[in-house]
């Protein structure tokens, strides 16, 4: 496989699903001012449809499948301080636009919903040439990350530390690293 960047424009026509066993949604935030925690969620699916002039990439991740490596934690994150699972058990992502950057990056402009509000979100990174697998499959890859307030999406749970840090920053980094597979 080429390490060469793609443009959205020279993505080979098709529809591309997701590989969850070859891909990973994640998200980095601060904790306490001190250290970047984190985390992944483990079931996830989605698809790249380029098929029409704009390629879509949509997703969607199942938030009871967060894991951040403290299952104490992750319980949290699960329960209504947070992603609120049980009522809200999904996040989705469809893209609205894209365009190609220089130096082989791309920006793609979308939609993200997260405990049932819907915000746009802009992710920037390259689509990584691809080829044919070893088992005869058309892959493409994808390497994009992101940013979002929690607080938008009401994620408000916090609390302010002596020291005037807060214990979970607002500010959560989204990263994907996606291998998708070319549907027959």
């Amino acid at each position: 496989m080429s390490v060469t960047s793609l443009s959205l424009e020279t993505i080979p026509a098709g529809t591309y699903n997701v590989d969850p066993a070859h891909s990973n949604v994640g998200f980095e935030v601060r904790h306490m001012g001190i250290a970047t925690v984190r985390g992944a969620f483990r079931k996830f699916e989605g698809t790249l449809d380029a098929t029409d002039d704009a390629p879509v990439l949509s997703g969607t991740v199942e938030v009871a499948s967060v894991d951040t490596n403290d299952p104490q934690r992750d319980g949290h994150l699960a329960s209504p301080d947070f992603f609120d699972a049980e009522k809200y058990p999904q996040i989705t992502f469809t893209s609205t636009a894209g365009e190609a950057l220089d130096g082989g990056q791309v920006r793609l402009n979308g939609e993200i919903t997260i405990r049932g509000i819907t915000k746009p979100i802009e992710l920037t990174g390259a689509i990584v040439e691809g080829g044919t697998d070893p088992w005869g499959n058309e892959r493409i890859g994808l390497e994009l990350s992101g940013a979002i307030d929690r607080r938008e999406f009401d994620l408000k749970w916090n609390q302010t530390l002596p020291n005037g840090n807060l214990l979970v920053s607002n500010e959560v980094k989204l990263v994907l690293g996606v291998s998708a597979v070319k549907a027959a």
